[in-house]
């Protein structure tokens, strides 16, 4: 019953946010947003659950490369971009696999930065046919996939819409039986350091 009820909620709260964005009454927020902060969050939230599943995440800071630490954004919408992809690459991975994320700077102009992130993991995977329709809502590859990973199919094509409306992309490549990898690319406006 609880799981039932998880699941409900979950997919009551995707259908309300699909339809904020599909109305465009979604508002993005302006705030100054530390990304050392905004990583550790999303560590903290993220790491509880690959370890219950089996799973290594591993940051890698020696191949991050963060010029701009303070940026301005919409922390809540950012963090969601995040924690979709990221439970994605739990829900669909094996114990003993492994989540891997390092970030790019591609420069600075005119006060704005640009960011790429690159999320891989070694799950199950994705067909060529699937990847082509996964920001479709309601999109799932397997016919039980509902049932047997709890999802609402509408996690990623939220992310996509919140990318796009940051002015961002995002891109997905995949392998069966090998796993996915995600590119998060997204411009900000470069926010002083605080005093």
């Amino acid at each position: 019953m609880q799981i039932s009820a998880n699941h409900l909620l979950s997919l009551i709260n995707d259908v309300l946010q699909m339809s904020k964005l599909a109305e465009g009454t979604t508002v993005l927020t302006h705030e100054r947003i530390s990304l050392v902060e905004l990583t550790r969050d999303i560590i903290t939230i993220i790491i509880g659950r690959a370890e219950e599943a089996g799973i290594e995440w591993e940051y890698e800071k020696d191949k991050s490369i963060i010029p701009y630490p303070y940026i301005y954004g919409s922390p809540l919408h950012l963090r969601q971009i995040f924690l979709n992809i990221y439970s994605n690459c739990i829900k669909y991975n094996r114990p003993g696999g492994k989540i891997t994320t390092h970030t790019d700077s591609l420069g600075e102009q005119d006060g704005n930065c640009t960011y790429r992130w690159t999320i891989s993991d070694t799950g199950t995977g994705m067909s060529p046919d699937f990847v082509d329709h996964i920001f479709e809502p309601f999109t799932q590859e397997k016919q039980d996939a509902r049932s047997y990973y709890h999802g609402t199919g509408l996690g990623m094509t939220i992310t996509k819409e919140l990318v796009d409306r940051m002015g961002g992309s995002i891109t997905v490549t995949s392998q069966l039986g090998v796993g996915s990898t995600f590119v998060i690319t997204l411009p900000f406006e470069i926010a002083p350091s605080p005093e």
